[in-house]
């Protein structure tokens, strides 16, 4: 470019142009400019340098002045600087270019510099380089951190759901120059509801954030971990020769999710269900992979959970018929259809009936009754769970104080029902539970309340203190489904229990497998050396009554003496008793 005149610059500056050079020789306009100014002799060395461009590097002008202005320049930074400097000498308009400067403190700054040549016309030979300096780092960082919020999870800083989309499309792409197996899992901590809702947002974010750190330690350097939403999680797993290879990888993913987490003061124990998609053909489309981990997921959750479960055609069938369970329980609250029946303990040694268990049915026109085990899991995903308790313990409460009102039910001494993790963690729930019975003009003595493990596995601490105070109000405390669960023996130590309950899986063995028989013979001794009495659930022949009377079992119930019946069904049966 050619020379141009000093007095050009002086008007060109006054004018507010935006494409203002200036010379050395300007040096009080230099001095009043408000961008960053610095000039460079025909060697690179440093001649001048603005007061806002001093301040900005940390310099003082006698600590730049006569350097190489390639000595303050990013060693990486430094070749592409010298190239747009070498272009700048042919080039009709300045160029501009971004490198790192270093500041005084050792930090580096990023600099956008727009420079222009000054030429001797008359000899053709490079006078000076005028650059018009910009510090573009702040701008990049808030540029970078807008991007980083838009495709990450601002709780965990996993991928987001955008991220994630992006992710698999190309990944599925891949596909078409690479033969393999794309996979994805879809992870969702079981019985998190419960956790928010019982312990705070504060522990449920800590679990969140401590699930989050254990996938990306199981996770390969390659694969993407993403928070789907909520309590849910996505890993997509790329590269893999072998589908056998996932389901390894979700077999460790459980076992690591599955210890308790340490949140403040609280231990939590948060199980994961996972369900696995596999593609193979690029052609697979991104939203029907994560629809089917999602089927597999909720698979997972149906058969127990604390596991995973590959896609199948099977599962299409299973999401209908989870679709019409959950319309089934709708149409349930909606049109008063909760039912609550009721099955006789025995006493073994006296053959009478001592208590009744309050049992949920749903009586559905269309199609038929249906007991818990068909709607208790999609009605606790749903978050419907919590109405139909509501419902079901003020209909065994009024029932209850109706019979208190009979005499002919004197020998029944309490009603048992269940309670769900939600209202164990509660600890408000077990105050309003006794305003309910002294309402209903009841006592704690009318109640035994049942708990699984599976349900005190879900619980913190304050579970034992809510279990303390329902006890304290007099009603017995009993661990339902003895023997099927992780940990039975610490819960016999850390909860306050008055009874054990056999599950039916061990008692339906007594009279055919001498392991189980002796199992359950087993369990009652432990049980009485603890101080706790034992109920058996799920008698359904004369042998295994004989064996559980031999081995001093103190209360059963089962279809051997009454499947769960109306409360009119009951007063008759309590009247053939006495006849």
């Amino acid at each position: 470019m050619g020379t141009r005149p000093e007095t050009d610059l002086s008007d060109r500056e006054a004018s507010g142009g935006d494409d203002v050079v200036l010379t050395a020789r300007a040096q009080p306009a230099l001095d009043e400019a408000s961008n960053a100014v610095a000039v460079t002799d025909a060697d690179d060395i440093l001649r001048y340098a603005s007061t806002s461009c001093l301040a900005r590097l940390g310099y003082t002008a006698a600590e730049l002045i006569g350097k190489p202005l390639a000595t303050l320049i990013h060693p990486e930074d430094r070749a592409r600087a010298a190239a747009t400097r070498q272009s700048n000498a042919t080039a009709v308009e300045g160029r501009t270019v971004s490198v790192r400067y270093r500041c005084k403190d050792g930090s580096y700054a990023l600099i956008e510099s727009k420079s222009e040549t000054v030429m001797d016309q008359l000899i053709g030979v490079m006078l000076e380089t005028q650059a018009l300096l910009r510090d573009v780092g702040q701008r990049r960082e808030a540029q970078a951190t807008i991007e980083r919020q838009a495709l990450t999870d601002s709780l965990t800083g996993l991928a987001n759901r955008s991220l994630l989309a992006d992710r698999l499309s190309q990944g599925l792409r891949h596909l078409e120059r690479n033969p393999g197996f794309l996979g994805v899992l879809m992870l969702d901590l079981d019985h998190f509801k419960v956790i928010n809702d019982t312990l705070g947002h504060q522990v449920g974010d800590g679990v969140l954030l401590e699930a989050a750190r254990r996938l990306q330690r199981l996770a390969r350097p390659d694969d993407t971990v993403a928070r789907f939403g909520g309590d849910e999680f996505v890993v997509l797993v790329q590269g893999l020769g072998d589908p056998a290879d996932l389901t390894a990888f979700a077999d460790r993913v459980v076992a690591g999710l599955r210890a308790p987490y340490r949140i403040g003061n609280e231990e939590v124990v948060a199980t994961v269900s996972i369900g696995i998609a596999v593609a193979s053909q690029s052609d697979s489309l991104p939203a029907d992979l994560l629809r089917e981990a999602d089927m597999a997921m909720y698979r997972a959750k149906d058969r127990g959970r604390n596991r995973h479960e590959v896609y199948g055609a099977a599962l299409q069938v299973r999401a209908r018929e989870r679709l019409e369970t959950e319309r089934l329980v709708r149409r349930a609250l909606a049109e008063e259809r909760l039912v609550v029946e009721y099955q006789p303990i025995v006493d073994l040694a006296t053959g009478m009936t001592v208590e009744a268990e309050a049992l949920l049915r749903i009586h559905d026109v269309e199609r038929g009754k249906f007991s818990p085990q068909h709607f208790l899991v999609v009605a606790e995903e749903t978050g419907l769970l919590p109405a139909m308790d509501e419902r079901v313990r003020a209909t065994a409460l009024a029932q209850l104080a109706r019979w208190r009102a009979n005499p002919s039910f004197s020998g029944v001494k309490r009603l048992a029902v269940n309670l769900t993790a939600r209202e164990l963690a509660n600890p408000e729930f077990a105050s309003r539970l006794a305003s309910r019975l002294h309402a209903a003009g009841l006592e704690g003595t009318d109640l035994s309340i049942e708990v699984t493990e599976h349900v005190l596995m879900q619980t913190s601490h304050s579970a034992v203190a809510s279990l303390a105070e329902l006890r304290g109000l007099g009603m017995h405390i009993g661990l339902d489904d003895f023997g099927t669960g992780f940990s039975a023996l610490s819960y016999l130590q850390s909860f306050p229990l008055d009874f054990l309950k056999i599950d039916r899986s061990f008692v339906e063995r007594i009279s055919i497998d001498h392991r189980s028989s002796s199992i359950v013979g087993a369990m009652i001794d432990l049980a009485h050396a603890l101080g706790l009495s034992v109920v058996a659930e799920g008698i359904e022949n004369a042998e295994q009554l004989a064996g559980l009377r031999q081995f001093g079992c103190d209360r059963a119930q089962g279809f051997l003496f009454s499947p769960p019946v109306s409360s009119d069904d009951f007063a008759k049966l309590l009247a053939a008793e006495c006849a």
